[in-house]
């Protein structure tokens, strides 16, 4: 297996998208989203909507380059899954020859061979769902870009232009998954650290951090949102800390063979006195971003497994080490075929079955799950006061309060009159045609605002509808 990746062609890196490709076959014929990819598509479906500004009329914290990217998504592909896992392959086939080239040409290791590709490759099938075009995924691709920098920085060949072009694309990760600015302080550590970069260098990396940062919220500024934005992206990010989406044992099932290794090699690079100083400065920088990385991942919102891609450059970078110290190739070729079938499989067994003690894993949680008002809902616009984001599966999204943990501050302190002001306009600008009230508070609501409750009939102690003589 190693022995194919060892010999210098790169056609080797095609085989290695294809070889993806036929693993990831089985994920792609399903046809069930899971719930974050469901997210990302109404997101990317509701901005289509000529008169829906992000933040302002929709509520959710996704970073807003993240958010212009299913934007165009949905305007190309629609609500097509197949379309996001596409681009998903396509973008880690960037990724792990982005990484392979950057360890080549910047001699982190004693050998030059196509080893860190398939190793990064690899690391991408330790869970299913990363299997699909998210936000961090997208926000990885610039952290490399900004790493190959780093690099060009111990060796003293990193100009002035590209520093901002670092800081740059610094911005644009940030922009894509705001957690991930934790890199930008591990980046920053790093120039402190391991190279002697002048003040006015620092700055332009700074400055270059927050052009594109600028250019957003300038046109948040221009359409009356910026507030908005620095609400429910910015701040709520930072201060908002909900429940893993899956318990403690089931992200251990997935992390459990990828960290034992990673620590081994760990422990195995920083034991052996074979690296020239530049490598060695190499290393320090992946172990400081592998830090960062669970900065990132303790900054985020809603633990998902999806998140843990940040971990797999620097996770790749020491294994790789760990297999070319082998000194008899035979060990590292049954070493890689022993790692990859445990990768692939556990992700399989996870994907079909579930867990080995299946009354610990909760894998569950993350599909898509029929909700008994599927029916009632179809084709119509819908508002739901709860967390049950599946129901807009096959509906639109109704007034902005599309995401409850940010909706709820308004909805829950319905005694202000502020808040009743903006759910009134909201309802004014659009009547949703069905109110799903999980937390039962729009009877509370509507006693403040009777002239729209006149518009709406009870069915269920949950389900409301939109009068057809006043629709």
């Amino acid at each position: 297996m190693l022995s194919f990746f060892r010999i210098n062609d790169p056609y080797r890196l095609l085989i290695l998208l294809l070889a993806i490709l036929i693993v990831r076959l089985p994920y792609f014929i399903s046809s069930t989203p899971l719930i974050y990819e469901l997210d990302w598509m109404i997101i990317g479906d509701t901005l289509n909507q000529s008169d829906v500004t992000l933040y302002k009329d929709l509520l959710t914290p996704m970073a807003p380059l993240a958010a212009l990217t299913y934007t165009f998504f949905d305007f190309l592909f629609g609500g097509a899954r197949i379309a996001y896992q596409l681009a998903a392959v396509l973008l880690v086939a960037y990724q792990f020859s982005l990484f392979n080239n950057i360890m080549y040409k910047n001699k982190a290791y004693n050998e030059n061979s196509y080893i860190p590709a398939f190793i990064y490759a690899l690391l991408m099938q330790v869970f299913f769902d990363f299997f699909t075009l998210s936000p961090v995924l997208i926000s990885l691709t610039f952290i490399l870009l900004v790493l190959d920098n780093i690099y060009l920085r111990i060796e003293n060949k990193l100009d002035d232009a590209t520093i901002l072009k670092t800081g740059f694309f610094m911005g644009l990760a940030v922009l894509f998954y705001l957690p991930s600015i934790i890199f930008f302080i591990a980046t920053l550590i790093s120039f402190a650290l391991l190279t002697s970069l002048i003040f006015r260098r620092y700055m332009l990396f700074v400055y270059g951090f927050l052009l594109p940062i600028a250019a957003v919220s300038i046109y948040f500024i221009w359409f009356d949102g910026f507030s908005e934005m620095l609400n429910n992206w910015l701040v709520f990010t930072i201060t908002y800390t909900n429940e893993s989406l899956i318990s403690i044992w089931s992200f251990l099932m997935i992390i459990a063979v990828p960290a034992i290794f990673y620590l081994l090699a760990l422990y195995r690079t920083f034991s052996t006195s074979r690296f020239t100083n530049y490598q060695v400065r190499v290393q320090q920088v992946m172990f400081i971003m592998f830090l960062a990385a669970w900065g990132s991942w303790l900054l985020s919102n809603d633990k998902a497994p999806y998140q843990l891609v940040l971990f797999v450059p620097f996770v790749a970078f020491f294994i790789t080490h760990y297999v070319l110290l082998f000194k008899h190739k035979m060990k590292a070729e049954i070493f890689a075929l022993v790692f990859a079938t445990l990768v692939i499989g556990i992700n399989y067994y996870i994907y079909l079955n579930g867990s080995v003690i299946n009354g610990l894993n909760n894998y569950y949680k993350l599909n898509v799950e029929e909700s008994i008002f599927k029916n009632e809902v179809v084709g119509k616009s819908l508002l739901v006061l709860g967390d049950s984001k599946s129901l807009y599966k096959d509906s639109k999204v109704g007034t902005p309060y599309y995401y409850w943990p940010l909706a709820k501050e308004t909805w829950l302190n319905f005694e202000n009159p502020r808040n009743i002001a903006a759910i009134y306009s909201s309802f004014k600008k659009e009547m949703p045609e069905v109110i799903i009230d999980e937390n039962e508070v729009l009877e509370h609501v509507f006693s403040k605002m009777p002239t729209i409750a006149s518009q709406y009939q009870r069915v269920s102690a949950r389900y409301y509808r939109l009068k057809v003589n006043e629709n």
